[in-house]
């Protein structure tokens, strides 16, 4: 009996990490498609002190939010914030650079064909922190175009009809 419970325990377990890899995967290749059809150059760290900046962002109550349009499910409750404040404040969420055929880490030649103006652009990605019964995802991205050009946030995602879409920007940085 003992032995049919933990196969049972172990097959709900491997169902629900499969339905998680999927639900990122939905989510990323949303984000990527956006982007480019081919593949995109980018960095393997979020940058220190955007963890900083958004920190202070989810510490104080009801400020540095941007509402995208009027979207009442995209209200962080103060769970959500603690949540959220605990990942950022322990640096949990980690930035996706392998995805496939679909990302490619930045040389170092990358960033010095980039810092002197003729390379494209390098991205930045964090893995989608989801939340609220995987219907909201937590998603970094930043893309940088030169030693004086960038533009980044972090942003939380509704899903509605299948699509994920951008409803709150927790902080905006442009360089």
């Amino acid at each position: 009996m003992l032995k049919q419970i933990c196969i049972i325990f172990f097959f709900l377990i491997h169902i629900h990490s499969i339905a998680q890899e999927n639900l990122r995967n939905d989510f990323l290749n949303q984000i990527f498609n956006t982007i480019s059809d081919d593949p995109i150059k980018c960095s393997s760290e979020i940058p220190d002190w955007t963890y900083r900046k958004v920190k202070e962002v989810l510490e104080t109550d009801g400020t540095g939010f941007s509402p995208k349009g009027q979207n009442q499910k995209c209200d962080l409750s103060n769970e959500d914030r603690k949540f959220l404040l605990d990942l950022i404040e322990n640096k949990k969420i980690k930035a996706v650079y392998e995805y496939g055929s679909r990302l490619s880490v930045a040389s170092n030649e990358d960033k010095k064909k980039l810092a002197n103006w003729e390379g494209s652009q390098i991205f930045t990605f964090s893995e989608p922190v989801f939340f609220r019964d995987s219907s909201m995802a937590l998603f970094f991205q930043y893309r940088f175009c030169g030693s004086r050009c960038g533009e980044g946030r972090w942003s939380v995602y509704f899903k509605d009809s299948g699509e994920w879409n951008e409803c709150l920007i927790l902080l905006s940085m442009v360089s």
